[in-house]
């Protein structure tokens, strides 16, 4: 697979921050920022005096109350390029995930860089756009907690629980997570001084019972098909089609998935239960990248995780058609 980004190793990610440290960030991320990516830039940008916190567009409630949970949602604002050297846009590898910013990242003569964790989009750019992106990584936050111990940054309670939100809110129930995933978790609880039990009671607490509602009734809604030894569940959704994708395995499906549209656009996300992406040689990520194009918008994610979404909204049956029909085929193989 050919980039036209400029790939970097872990080792060229640690030398980039140690270099340009005293320059003048942006911290951003993709639209809508959701609490891996929030988390992971906020948690980041505490360890550098001259880096501004910035979202393209907005950030979804559950980010919003993890900021206020560290007391840091007043420290984000409007991403801006005014007085900025470097832009280091966290969860993403394309600039089409950052919305109508990510245009605006095409005139910046500054640095540009993407630290993600999810299959890299084909994407030319200039030369002065950089990728870090490992799929051996769970979540972004992950990442960033490597990072920040070979940059000798010290964690502290407030940015291990972003980090924790991003780490743990990435996992899907940690069927994406690895043994390192767990030794960071069990690192950043003792960190935050609290236990497994007390931070997955504060990610129930954390969504309303309004969404846990909808979420039921849209699964309680949603179709059911046998397909081999195997069951696929999908449906469109009222909210959160990546909560229904992630309740569906966790009840029982091998596969899910949900689709939503908004005022703005269509979402989609799927699942697939662990391991049958390596005994099918299904990756969700490239599905979503090819599916994309259907609306008009981008797409990537993890074999057994994955997501797009675009402003094609009469498209949205077309897509999730394409999807069910892929995993269809590939489950089917046998």
């Amino acid at each position: 697979m050919v980039f036209f980004l400029k790939i970097l190793s872990f080792e060229d990610l640690v030398s980039f921050f140690s270099s340009n440290k005293e320059k003048s960030f942006l911290f951003t991320f993709h639209s809508m920022g959701d609490r891996d990516a929030v988390g992971s830039a906020a948690a980041f940008s505490r360890y550098f005096k001259n880096a501004r916190l910035g979202t393209p567009d907005f950030i979804t409630s559950n980010a919003r109350r993890m900021l206020k949970e560290v007391s840091y949602e007043s420290k984000i604002e409007i991403a801006s390029l005014s007085n900025v050297e470097i832009v280091v846009v966290f969860d993403a590898n394309n600039i089409e995930a950052l919305d109508k910013f990510g245009l605006e990242l095409l005139s910046f003569k500054g640095e540009v860089l993407f630290i993600d964790h999810h299959l890299p989009v084909n994407e030319q750019l200039g030369n002065n756009f950089l990728l870090f992106s490992d799929e051996s990584y769970n979540s972004t936050a992950s990442i960033i907690y490597d990072l920040m111990k070979r940059l000798g940054f010290k964690a502290d309670k407030e940015a291990s629980i972003l980090l924790l939100n991003g780490i743990i809110s990435d996992s899907a129930d940690f069927r994406n997570a690895f043994a390192h995933t767990f030794m960071q978790i069990g690192e950043l609880l003792e960190i935050a001084n609290m236990d497994y039990s007390g931070i997955m009671g504060y990610f129930h607490e954390s969504v309303p019972i309004e969404n846990r509602y909808s979420t039921i009734k849209d699964l309680y809604n949603s179709n059911i098909q046998i397909i081999g030894k195997y069951l696929l569940i999908y449906g469109s959704a009222d909210e959160h089609a990546n909560i229904l994708a992630d309740m569906a395995i966790k009840i029982g499906a091998d596969a899910s998935v949900f689709w939503m549209v908004s005022d703005k656009e269509v979402s989609i996300s799927a699942r697939l239960r662990p391991p049958l992406d390596k005994e099918y040689s299904i990756h969700l990520g490239r599905i979503m990248q090819n599916a994309s194009k259907i609306i008009n918008g981008s797409g990537g994610g993890h074999p057994c995780a994955a997501g797009a979404y675009g402003p094609k909204k009469e498209n949205a049956e077309k897509i999730a058609n394409y999807i069910i029909e892929e995993i269809r085929k590939a489950l089917g193989r046998k």
